[in-house]
């Protein structure tokens, strides 16, 4: 069944915009893809925060406090707020968190050898309390000997990327608007990747950045992400399909019953952590995998450390589930998916390929859609890319888009000047579509 797609495809030039620098390449064996995270999100009522210490390093806008952190001690202290307004955000996404930002934060610092690399972290503040995070770091890069310095998020991880915001989200995004205008010159672009669209969140970020004179550009990014609905039970859901994937799904749910008074099985665990070696079964599993043939990285195997922080402070809070297949004490396949509100996000999976005939990773989201029907979740979302074997369940996909605003320092504006006006032009000359 074709996608039906609810967002715009067409780009959104509001001023202008370019990228460049540097860019973390994607999961090995997951095409790059796009996140669907909203500018601007909402949080519902929670408790009420507690005030934030004053810091000298910050400065004041509109209605807000904007501060600037830049130190790994600092950067901890704001761990509880941070996490609060995670859990209470109206749109929560796992890759938003303080947990996920903290575990890739620290893996990309001991990379950086050439200590380029640093924190740049925007806390917003309303009568001392932190009530909004944009979680940034900067780079020093350098094309065609001309530095420059980039704002971006924590790394090309994540499917979707977001703001942290409380309650006022439109007010909250124009303040760090009105910040980034301040102080153009500590910055020359910010490269936003895979913003998930909610509700008006880019119309009003767009509002924004017009009111404050920042030329920017906002387009699609190409990899999207399919999801599915979930109003009933897999069986229902699968006689939705066309009939070629029905009988496909079919087949292969049959298949499992054959096998299951043999000792194969599926579980679903909602405490990871607390599972003694689980990590290390889904690293040995996902060795195993294939794309187009030829086996590839493991990519829990690159990250092991990353990984298992998530395992424990993520697991711990309850954003983590883990669908397991076993033959008696052997793992077969698993799929790690996140807890997002009402919403499950299946993020990365691997299986035994000694037994790729029996599909396990399509029996293990049939388990998943079930586990998500009866707790009350409304959609299961695959995250980037469009391969087939989500093609069979989906039929409607999340748009992402790339956000690019220059500073108005020569060198950024030179840089909107190639990359809006000049570098079309020559692509019109050339015959090429714009």
């Amino acid at each position: 069944m074709p996608y039906s797609n609810s967002v715009r495809q067409t780009p959104r030039v509001i001023q202008d915009g370019p990228a460049g620098g540097l860019e973390r390449p994607p999961r090995n064996g997951k095409p790059d893809m796009q996140d669907h995270s909203p500018l601007a999100s909402r949080p519902s009522d929670g408790p009420k925060p507690a005030p934030a210490k004053a810091s000298p390093k910050g400065r004041a806008t509109s209605n807000y406090f904007v501060e600037t952190i830049t130190t790994e001690q600092r950067f901890e202290s704001i761990a509880n707020d941070w996490n609060r307004l995670s859990a209470t955000a109206e749109f929560p996404n796992v890759f938003m968190t303080f947990d996920w930002f903290r575990a890739w934060n620290q893996r990309f610092a001991r990379e950086d050898r050439s200590g380029q690399r640093r924190l740049n972290v925007l806390v917003l503040k309303k009568d001392g309390c932190i009530v909004g995070v944009a979680p940034l770091i900067r780079w020093k890069v350098s094309r065609f000997g001309i530095s420059g310095r980039k704002m971006e998020f924590v790394g090309r991880e994540a499917d979707y990327n977001d703001l942290v915001l409380g309650n006022d989200p439109a007010g909250q995004t124009e303040a760090i608007v009105e910040f980034l205008a301040q102080t153009q010159n500590e910055w020359d672009m910010v490269n936003l990747r895979f913003l998930r669209e909610t509700g008006n969140s880019l119309g009003v970020t767009e509002h924004a950045l017009s009111n404050a004179g920042l030329t920017y550009r906002i387009v699609p990014e190409e990899e999207r992400c399919p999801y599915m609905p979930i109003d009933a039970p897999s069986s229902e859901l699968i006689s939705r399909r066309s009939r070629p994937a029905r009988h496909t799904l079919q087949k292969q749910q049959r298949r499992l019953k054959r096998m299951s008074p043999g000792g194969l099985r599926v579980r679903i665990i909602e405490e990871p952590q607390k599972e003694p070696g689980l990590l290390e079964k889904l690293i040995a599993l996902e060795r195993q995998k294939k794309v187009g043939g030829k086996r590839v990285d493991s990519w829990l195997a690159r990250y092991p450390e990353v990984f298992q922080s998530l395992f424990s402070g993520l697991g711990s809070r309850g954003w983590i589930r883990v669908a397991l297949m076993e033959l008696g004490d052997l793992p077969v396949a698993w799929v790690w998916a996140f807890r997002c509100g009402k919403k499950l996000w299946g993020y990365n999976r691997g299986f035994n390929a000694s037994f790729s005939r029996l599909s396990p990773g399509t029996i293990l989201d049939t388990a998943l859609i079930d586990y998500a029907f009866s707790h009350g979740y409304e959609e299961y979302d695959f995250l980037r890319g469009e391969e087939a074997y989500k093609r069979q369940w989906c039929t409607s996909i999340h748009q992402s888009y790339w956000l690019r605003i220059w500073s108005r320092n020569w060198i950024p504006r030179l840089h909107a000047l190639v990359y809006l006006d000049l570098k079309p032009a020559f692509r019109r000359l050339l015959g090429r579509s714009v």
